[in-house]
């Protein structure tokens, strides 16, 4: 009875691991289909949506302008 709890314990956490290994090498997987698919001319245009950049005026002390990397 004693040995149950470790057992269910440790194969839940090595199923848990497994799963996890699934799905970083089914992205993986995904991601160089995508990119094959890219390299042969097709445009996803959901990968080409700008992010919105915060306005950071607000949180700047006067008369700092916000400087750009290049």
């Amino acid at each position: 009875m004693e040995a149950i709890l470790p057992n269910l314990v440790v194969d839940m956490g090595a199923f848990f691991v497994a799963l996890v290994i699934l799905l970083f090498a089914f992205g993986g997987v995904l991601l160089g289909h995508l990119a094959d698919q890219q390299k042969i001319g097709k445009r996803f245009f959901w990968s080409d949506v700008a992010l919105a950049e915060p306005e950071l005026a607000p949180f700047l002390p006067k008369g700092v302008g916000v400087r750009r990397a290049t």
